[in-house]
């Protein structure tokens, strides 16, 4: 029994020879050593947005979907403007002819229009997903019955969607609402999508991406992608993570342009683009991309001078002209025209109610 003792202490023993000494332990005869580790965090990599790109003219449904400061013809311009009282302020469709006279356009009220093309405005009215607007009268454009929604303007039709629990329905239907069609069903919760010839590109629930042919009626899976406009043989998008891309519209390459683009517009080779950040005071600036220079060229807070919040709401570039809209609540609304530098050469409207 003893021996059985004394071997399981030597076994003891030898066990905890590699045990650091704690503070209680005799450790004559050796110096005590301490080894600090120091961790540096690792710095956050940077992107440098490309500059040495040089656009060129993008494709017409660019300037037929972008977001619009106002509306033009030869008879003189078409914007909103302010109407009513603080307590029940609204914006109305104005037009301003040739000689600045002012008039809120008849029967415009309620109506949200996205495009005037041919001298008919298109937009949603009251309860209506899409009218036409003309003369002060509506007409209504469906699709049998359905629920359409989002709508994509090109040369020859006006595309929308069907959404339904399996999936989504592409529909398209003529300016007049003649010729009105089914294109494609996709099984997928589409959310965002761009027509370019036959093709279809589109964002999805869960990140999903895709390209539809309506010609061969096939669907092709992306890894990445989303829905921008064209330009040359490229597609531009601002993807989910709020990053400027490109996709090559012959191999659908995708490069990285810009990081933190909230809105974005062509004009003569160069990315106008207002960025987006926790900053909400760049809400307000605009910035000038390509031709190997990445430029600040508008600040709204230092433009006005003042310490309120704005928003860059539309950069309208069509017919060598650069517009731009500002709103700083719903009291506040500015439409003007600059120049590629960001100098305002013309205010078109403004109305503070709020001194």
């Amino acid at each position: 029994m003893k021996k059985f003792i004394l071997i399981l202490c030597m076994i003891t023993l030898v066990g905890c020879g590699n045990i650091v000494p704690s503070a209680d332990m005799d450790v004559s005869g050796k110096e005590s050593e301490t080894t600090i580790e120091t961790f540096s965090e690792t710095p956050e990599e940077t992107f440098d947005p490309v500059t040495d790109i040089e656009t060129g003219e993008p494709d017409k449904t660019y300037y037929l979907n972008s977001s619009k400061a106002l509306f033009s013809d030869e008879k003189g311009r078409y914007y909103y403007s302010y109407k009513g009282g603080r307590d029940d302020a609204y914006y109305v469709l104005l037009h301003e002819d040739k000689d600045k006279k002012c008039a809120f356009v008849e029967n415009a009220d309620d109506f949200d229009a996205y495009l005037y093309k041919d001298n008919v405005f298109y937009g949603s009215y009251r309860n209506s997903k899409l009218s036409s607007f003309k003369d002060g009268k509506y007409t209504e454009l469906k699709y049998e019955e359905k629920d359409i929604s989002d709508f994509y303007f090109t040369d020859e039709y006006i595309y929308s969607l069907c959404r339904n629990d399996t999936g989504t329905e592409i529909l398209r239907m003529r300016y007049d609402g003649s010729d009105a069609e089914s294109v494609a069903f996709i099984n997928l919760q589409i959310r965002k999508y761009s027509v370019h010839g036959n093709n279809i590109f589109y964002t999805a629930d869960y990140l999903k991406y895709g390209v539809y042919d309506t010609e061969t009626n096939t669907n092709t899976s992306l890894d990445d992608g989303g829905a921008g406009v064209f330009c040359g043989d490229y597609m531009y998008y601002i993807s989910d993570e709020h990053h400027l891309f490109r996709m090559n519209l012959n191999d659908y390459s995708v490069e990285k342009i810009c990081e933190n683009v909230r809105l974005f517009a062509f004009y003569d080779g160069f990315i106008l683009y207002q960025p987006y950040g926790d900053n909400a005071n760049v809400d307000g600036r605009i910035y000038r991309l390509g031709k190997g220079e990445n430029t600040k060229i508008f600040d709204a807070g230092e433009f006005f001078d003042d310490d309120y919040y704005y928003d860059i709401s539309a950069i309208q570039t069509e017919d060598k002209h650069i517009f731009i809209k500002l709103n700083s609540g719903p009291y506040f609304r500015y439409i003007a025209e600059m120049d590629i530098d960001g100098n305002i050469t013309e205010t078109i409207y403004t109305h503070k109610s709020v001194q």
